[in-house]
């Protein structure tokens, strides 16, 4: 996941102008590798893409938004009453539209019962 939702697609970094990355696809590769896959060979071939410039690793984050995943983050580790997954431990964020447990690290969700929805976690969170 990105700081801003959106995956990183491009070049991964002016120094290194031969290597490419793509990810951040925040379970949704399937669709997204497609994307990546275009706007890959595109630049790969020295070639512009209209995309680029929304995917491009390198683009602005949102300073504030680091701020605030930093501060979720403590809060999380010091929190020790937050619900966490058992997949590597991650405090678990309640989905008020889904009534899902989400998992923000690395997209395991499980219901309000504690049902294992989607992996990478194998068991059910404990209650």
């Amino acid at each position: 996941m990105t700081l801003d939702d959106i995956p990183y697609i491009g070049q991964y970094a002016k120094s290194t102008p031969d290597v490419f990355v793509a990810t951040g696809f925040n379970k949704w590769g399937m669709t997204n590798a497609m994307v990546a896959a275009n706007i890959l060979c595109e630049l790969v071939q020295g070639k512009s893409s209209p995309y680029a410039a929304v995917f491009d690793p390198s683009r602005t984050i949102f300073r504030s938004q680091l701020a605030i995943n930093a501060f979720d983050s403590i809060v999380g580790l010091l929190t020790p009453t937050t619900p966490r997954c058992p997949h590597l431990g991650c405090a678990l964020k309640y989905n008020r539209a889904e009534h899902t447990w989400d998992c923000p690290c690395h997209g395991s969700r499980f219901r309000e019962d504690g049902k294992l929805i989607n992996n990478p976690a194998t068991d059910d969170k404990k209650m």
